[in-house]
């Protein structure tokens, strides 16, 4: 197998397995899988944005971006109180500080925010295993009480 062959097969693998992972996910999984691909594409953005190579840095920083805009359209405010518009308001932070980032290339911005991500996904990590294994009806039956 030639290696571009190769490659798309790699490729191919690896769509099928993040796609089976996702549609398996229970809620709370996929959450953490986003805040993941957060903190993975920040990193990544970060040996970019050192090495001058800005295509790629903006590449994984709208990865981010998008990402935590997927985060805050998924927040609940209306139904879940003070709590999801606190965190809706934060992700809002977020996006605007990754944003600011870019196009300031400002390392220190991009570490506050893999900080905030950071301590979420800990966070998020340290969730009672009934919450961490709900389909998303339990969730909103939990919500509801």
């Amino acid at each position: 197998m030639n290696q571009l062959r190769q490659k798309q097969f790699a490729q191919k693998y690896a769509s099928n397995y993040v796609e089976t992972s996702v549609s398996e996910a229970t809620p709370h999984k996929l959450v953490q899988m986003l805040y993941e691909g957060v903190i993975r594409h920040l990193k990544v953005s970060k040996v970019f944005m050192e090495q001058k190579n800005y295509e790629k840095k903006a590449f994984h920083l709208n990865k981010s971006l998008s990402i935590i805009n997927g985060l805050k359209t998924g927040v609940d405010i209306e139904n879940a109180g003070d709590v999801a518009a606190n965190i809706y308001e934060l992700y809002d932070y977020c996006y605007r500080t990754v944003f600011s980032a870019s196009r300031d290339n400002d390392l220190s911005k991009i570490d506050e925010i893999l900080t905030i991500f950071s301590d979420l996904d800990e966070s998020w990590k340290q969730m009672p295993s009934e919450i961490k294994q709900a389909t998303r009806s339990k969730i909103k039956t939990l919500a509801h009480q």
